[in-house]
């Protein structure tokens, strides 16, 4: 999300699966592109929460959110609202499309009582309402991206118990702050399980990785929370999906 809640099954309780010969062959753009096929193509209607803390216990920021996505309209939209923490007064629209083969479009609208304001486009790696979530992560622009490499880090090549490949995508245009994202792939199910944003030195400055799955949706397994960091900022933030319909 695109979107990070990526539809995917629980790695703690799944049986192995048999080795495909034939997946392991796949090129890193492939795994790539096949991590695009598990988003639902369907018209779905995701409602949560991003709540930012300092530690453990302590709630800088909450805010309620609910995304309509549409990616499977023969152009892919999504539309997410963010609200206060009450979830009764709106705040921010963003409004998203992707193009056949162009990178995704956002329009941003703020709200004050009646009042409307037009924010125009904002960068990829901007961050949204003072979260550590950004519209890289919003949109999952960098599944599209075409310059992918594998990618071996010291770090090991698991997570959650599940074995992936670790994928290294580069912008097709530059975006501030972003040189890179590296990608966890889950080897046999083809989901993200965790990403870094590389700087320009090509260090980590932010990352987010998945918490928890549930089934919720026609009996599927979805990603029910994950964690956002900014790197040394002292605060992160944690998306939690409370409930996923067909509209």
């Amino acid at each position: 999300m695109g979107f990070p809640l990526l539809f995917a099954q629980e790695a703690f309780e799944l049986p192995d699966t048999p080795v495909d010969t034939e997946a392991e062959k796949r090129t890193a753009e492939q795994i790539l592109q096949d991590c695009t096929r598990v988003i639902p193509t369907e018209s779905v209607l995701l409602r949560g929460t991003m709540t930012v803390k300092k530690g453990r216990t302590t709630v800088l920021s909450e805010h309620v959110f609910t995304l309509m996505m549409d990616w499977g309209a023969k152009v892919p939209t999504a539309e997410c609202l963010l609200l206060d923490a009450t979830g009764t007064n709106l705040l921010e629209r963003a409004k998203m499309t992707r193009p056949q083969g162009k990178p995704a479009t956002i329009k941003l609208t703020a709200y004050q009582g009646k009042e409307t304001k037009d924010l125009g486009s904002p960068a990829y790696t901007a961050r949204i309402r003072g979260t550590d979530m950004t519209w890289l992560d919003l949109t999952l622009d960098f599944l599209w991206w075409k310059d992918v490499r594998f990618d071996d880090v010291p770090r090991g090549k698991s997570w959650l118990g599940r074995d992936c490949h670790i994928l290294l995508a580069s912008p097709p245009q530059p975006i501030p702050g972003c040189s890179a994202v590296r990608i966890w792939v889950d080897a046999k199910l083809c989901c993200v399980m965790q990403a870094e944003q590389l700087d320009p030195q090509g260090k980590p400055v932010r990352k987010m990785w998945v918490q928890r799955v549930k089934k919720m949706l026609d009996d599927r397994w979805m990603i029910r929370e994950m964690e956002i960091e900014t790197l040394n900022s002292g605060h992160r933030t944690s998306l939690f999906v409370e409930s996923a319909e067909k509209p």
